[in-house]
Parts: C-alpha cells; sequence; structure tokens
C-alpha cells in the first residue's frame, strides 16, 4: 500500500466521533469481565462442553470424555477447532479462558462499528456499538460474558454485511470470496447464527433479482450462486445428525421457554427500535429491508415457540443474540432521530439524547452488575481435576458429581462415567441417579466401579469407606484390587 493511499485512508477518520468508541470498547469490556472479579473460571455448562471439545480436537482423543462413546466434533466444529487453535497455540489454563469472551465483545462492538458506520453513518455506528457493549448475558439465551458460539454471530454478520452490502471496494470476486468463506465459517460453528445471516442475504439477494435495473438482477445471481455454493459446502457437517435423527434433526423443542424479549434487551432500546423500524420502512434501501424482514421473522419464530413449544430449522433460543444484533442497527435509526428535535431549544434533541443514552446505560449496567450466575467448580476441584490430570492414565474413567463433572472432565481430562445431561435425558438422569446413590452410600459398591470401568473416585463432598479405594490425594481415590 502507498504512503498517499495511507494519507487518504487517515484522512477519512474522524476523530471527533471514532474517539468515542474507545470508552464504548472500556465499557463492553469491563460488563464482560465484571462477573470474574471475584471467580476466576468460566460459569455456563455449555463454555466447559466447548472447551472439552476443543482439547479433544487438540489432543486427538479417539473417546468422548462425557458419554465414553466415539468422539465427533459435532455441528459446531468450526467453533470448536477455532477454540482447539487457542489451545494448541496458547494454552491457555483453565482460569485464562475468561480473556476470551472479552476478547470476542471487543471484536463484537468494533465490528458492528464499522458496519453500521459505513452503512448509515458515524452518529449512528457509534449508538449501535454502545447497545452492544451493554447487552445483557442469561443462562438461558447466552450472551457476551459466556464463551458460546451464538456470540460470533455479534462478529461474523456484521463484517460479512460489510462485504454484501458492498460496503468495501474491492474486486467482486474477492467480495464473493470472502462472503462464501466467512457465511460457510459460521455453517460449520453455529448454524442457528449462519441461518440468520443467510436469511438477510437472501431477502438482499430476492430484492435484486426482481429488481428492474440489470446490474442488480446479475449481482442478485452471483450472490444466490454463492449462497448454494455455502450450503453444499456446509452438507458434510451436517449428514451425521441428518442421517441419526431424521426429521428430528430440524425440529427444536426446549424445556425452558423464556418471553419478555423486549424486557431482556431493554424498554428504552425497544421503544426506539420501534421508532427506527418505522422510518426504516419508510426508505426503499434493499438491504435495509433485508435487515427488517429478517427481524420480523426472528421475532415471529420466538412467538411461534410461545405457542405452540416447537420450531422448525431454527432454535428460538439461539436467535436472541443475533436478534438483538439487528435490534441494535435498526434502534440506532431511532435514537439519532433524537438530535432532530428542536423545540422548546435548539439544542433540545442532544441533551434529551444523552438523557436517554445515559439512561439506556443506566439500566443495562445495572441489570448486568446484578444478574446471578451459578458457579460449577472452586479453586480446590480445579487442583484436584489437575492432578488427576497429572497423576492418572490417560484411558481412566472418572466417577463424580454428575453436577460438577460438565467442568472437571475437560481440566482433568479424563472420561467421566456420567455427567448430568443438558435436557431431562430420561437414561442419562437414571445414570445421575446411580452415580449420586454410590456416592452417598459411601463409594462402597466395589462392583459397580468394576462394571463399569471406573478406576478414579472423586469424592469432595461426599465419604467414602471402601476397602478397594486408596486415597492418593484428599477427596481422590484410586480403586485397587489386590488390597
Amino acid at each position: 500500500m502507498s504512503i498517499n493511499r495511507i494519507l487518504e485512508r487517515i484522512k477519512t477518520f474522524n476523530f471527533k466521533k471514532d474517539i468515542w468508541l474507545i470508552p464504548i470498547l472500556l465499557v463492553g469490556g469491563i460488563l464482560t469481565f465484571y462477573p470474574h472479579f471475584d471467580y476466576p473460571f468460566l460459569f455456563h455448562v455449555d463454555e466447559w462442553f466447548h472447551i472439552a471439545q476443543a482439547k479433544q480436537i487438540a489432543l486427538g482423543s479417539s473417546v468422548n470424555w462425557y458419554t465414553g462413546e466415539a468422539f465427533i466434533p459435532g455441528l459446531e466444529q468450526g467453533w470448536h477447532g477455532l477454540l482447539a487453535g487457542i489451545y494448541l497455540l496458547f494454552h491457555p489454563s483453565s482460569k485464562q479462558w475468561i480473556i476470551l469472551p472479552i476478547i470476542l465483545h471487543l471484536l463484537a462492538i468494533f465490528s458492528t462499528y464499522l458496519f453500521v458506520s459505513r452503512f448509515f453513518d458515524k452518529t449512528k455506528g457509534l449508538i449501535s456499538s454502545f447497545l452492544i457493549a451493554i447487552l445483557p448475558t442469561n443462562n438461558t439465551i447466552g450472551g457476551p460474558v459466556f464463551l458460546i458460539p451464538v456470540n460470533l454471530s455479534l462478529i461474523i454478520i456484521p463484517i460479512t454485511l460489510l462485504f454484501a452490502f458492498n460496503l468495501v471496494k474491492i474486486k467482486p470476486l474477492y467480495n464473493y470470496l470472502i462472503i462464501l468463506i466467512l457465511t460457510t465459517f459460521l455453517l460449520y460453528a453455529h448454524a442457528p447464527s449462519a441461518i440468520v445471516l443467510l436469511l438477510i442475504l437472501f431477502f438482499k439477494t430476492l430484492f435484486f433479482i426482481c429488481s428492474k435495473e440489470k446490474t442488480e438482477r446479475t449481482e442478485g445471481f452471483y450472490l444466490i450462486s454463492v449462497l448454494l455454493t455455502s450450503l453444499v459446502l456446509s452438507i458434510p457437517n451436517f449428514l451425521n445428525e441428518i442421517f441419526s435423527k431424521g426429521f428430528e434433526s430440524i425440529t427444536f423443542n426446549f424445556y425452558i421457554k423464556l418471553n419478555e424479549i423486549f424486557l431482556l434487551y431493554g424498554i428504552v432500546p425497544t421503544v426506539f427500535f420501534i421508532i427506527g423500524f418505522y422510518f426504516a420502512s419508510k426508505g426503499k434501501s434493499k438491504e435495509l429491508w433485508s435487515l427488517l424482514l429478517t427481524t420480523l421473522f426472528l421475532l415471529v419464530n420466538i412467538v411461534i415457540f410461545s405457542r405452540i413449544g416447537m420450531n422448525i430449522l431454527l432454535p428460538y433460543q439461539r436467535t436472541f443474540i443475533p436478534l438483538f444484533l439487528l435490534m441494535a442497527i435498526i434502534g440506532s435509526i431511532g435514537f439519532s432521530k433524537v438530535f432532530e428535535i428542536k423545540e422548546p431549544i435548539k439544542k433540545a434533541g442532544p441533551i434529551l439524547f444523552i438523557v436517554l443514552i445515559v439512561m439506556t446505560g443506566v439500566f443495562a449496567v445495572n441489570t448486568n452488575l446484578n444478574y446471578n450466575y451459578y458457579q460449577i467448580i472452586d479453586d480446590v476441584d480445579n487442583e484436584n481435576a489437575e492432578w488427576i490430570q497429572e497423576n492418572t492414565e490417560i484411558n481412566a474413567v472418572m466417577i463424580c458429581d454428575p453436577w460438577k463433572a460438565r467442568a472437571l472432565v475437560p481440566i482433568a481430562e479424563r472420561s467421566v462415567y456420567i455427567v448430568t445431561p443438558f435436557g431431562p435425558i430420561e437414561e442419562d438422569l437414571d445414570q445421575v441417579e446411580e452415580a449420586t446413590t454410590f456416592l452417598n452410600n459411601g463409594c462402597r459398591n466395589t462392583s459397580f466401579l468394576i462394571e463399569n470401568n471406573i478406576s478414579i473416585v472423586y469424592a469432595r463432598g461426599y465419604n467414602c469407606y471402601n476397602p478397594y479405594l486408596e486415597e492418593f490425594k484428599e477427596d481422590i481415590y484410586i480403586l485397587n484390587l489386590k488390597k
């Protein structure tokens, strides 16, 4: 790149507005890290599951540590592959993984700003990035605090739309290639987020194909070719699921129903999302209408689930975060309209805008700081799991509290007899009861250990009175049948 081009780019940088992105990034980073101020581990069972999957890929494990069956990367292998790469490069400890959600959230704030500032203007870019910075985290829907793949939607969707909406001036071939790569990656990393992205691109493609302009029709056909190619390339990721579950692989019913979408997002931002939607719907931008229609689709999808308890193709719980992204983008239009108010004084608009943004921030910060996250393990559990990893056989099977097993397994890197399942799976719950009964009865059932090939018992919180269990470290027992 020549010096002249660099100087030209510097000239386009508006310091008066762009500089406000720094405090927004600070707010987002602090809110994401704050829950870990007094707890240095990951919170959610999903986070520990993803770490386990990633480490198994990195270590070349052939057996699923949670089930004892053959290890299969699963539908989110793009996400797990990304985490595996990070593990191989940096070897983060169980306490260091909490840094990654902060990095991902900062990237989400920046990518949202980059897209919206080019699609609309820098003011709306700052507003939407601020709304992303204060996004809530919830145990049911996820959020920035957690290390989960849905958060990739906050990064990949805005970046892909930069190219899909022709906001970056590069050769068309490179443009379509980048869209193909990002869309395909998201299909492998988090399919629900990818479907949201595909919906946006599909609506734009539909508008362009139906356009009277020849150039738009041509672009529409190129874009639909990219989308179809991406879907074809992603088929291997879903084949196993389709063959094993059939129609069930595209139907989703959850045992937790979460209503009050707008209370989760925030009352003030929701009001301005509605205002923004109204003003956006008066325009003729095909790209903007693709965002509006996708937002409506996601809202209807959630309403359908609340009515019948099932979704097809798009699991409702995994759409809240990308929905909030679209609401932030559209909401920035509503917030920016406040600047146009000039009554009763000339500066009424900016003053009211500051009041509303501060109000939005205060409510959001209060919600974020006071949310209660469950904790699975503590320092003692972590140290014991590390001891097991360093001092036991690689192919050993462990039994422990089924709830704690979700976090202990990726640290100990050992298979476990049973882990508390993500849902009410009857067969797994029966095994959970067996494990709990074994521990509650003083670990006396030696036959149970032999039958299930269990050689490690982690009994913290329980008392073991089995003469064949040798206590090598407090609460850690190794089966020794030679006694």
